[in-house]
């Protein structure tokens, strides 16, 4: 298995956003970058990947950001690897069955380092300037009042044409 930068990347992002979650916090997309030093459109991209494998979660408002949805037990590498990468083509030659082994041992050790395991290691800082997440509560969904009609009144501007103008001078 292959493991490229945008896997890696998202690795790094999913360990930021899980380090903020044990915090009850919630981590946003400029802060992401500015931790990591990526552009906000590749960070975006990544966390659309993440957003669609229900890894995360998105929050609004003010206290807005992304949250772990999952526990980070349930996440390892090799899910965030084979989420991000595109295609695994071997090319048929003789140390073939080299790599298909190499790939599987790969893919043994990668289903062993979880998302919470790396977090355990890894010193990271919390930012202050994110906030706590807020418990969104859901209620009834709003039913549309009907707006009380107007009757609008246009004022008389004169004539519309040249045609309504010689007729309008008449009447004068």
């Amino acid at each position: 298995m292959r493991i490229s930068s945008k896997s890696m990347i998202a690795f790094q992002v999913l360990l930021d956003i899980a380090a903020h979650t044990a915090q009850g916090r919630a981590i946003s997309i400029p802060i992401i970058c500015k931790r990591q030093g990526l552009s906000h459109s590749y960070i975006e991209a990544v966390i659309s990947g993440l957003k669609s494998a229900d890894f995360i979660r998105s929050h609004r408002g003010p206290a807005g950001g992304y949250s772990l949805l999952k526990n980070p037990d349930q996440i390892t590498l090799f899910d965030v690897a084979s989420l991000m990468n595109e295609s695994n083509d071997y090319r048929a030659d003789l140390s073939m069955t080299l790599w298909a082994s190499l790939d599987a041992y790969m893919i043994v050790q990668m289903q062993q380092i979880t998302l919470s395991s790396a977090l355990s290691k890894s010193p990271i800082k919390i930012e202050q300037s994110t906030k706590g997440i807020t418990q969104v509560k859901v209620s009834a969904p709003r039913v549309a009042q009907p707006k009380p009609t107007r009757k609008i009144t246009k004022p008389k501007l004169g004539p519309n044409s040249v045609f309504a103008f010689g007729s309008y001078l008449k009447t004068t």
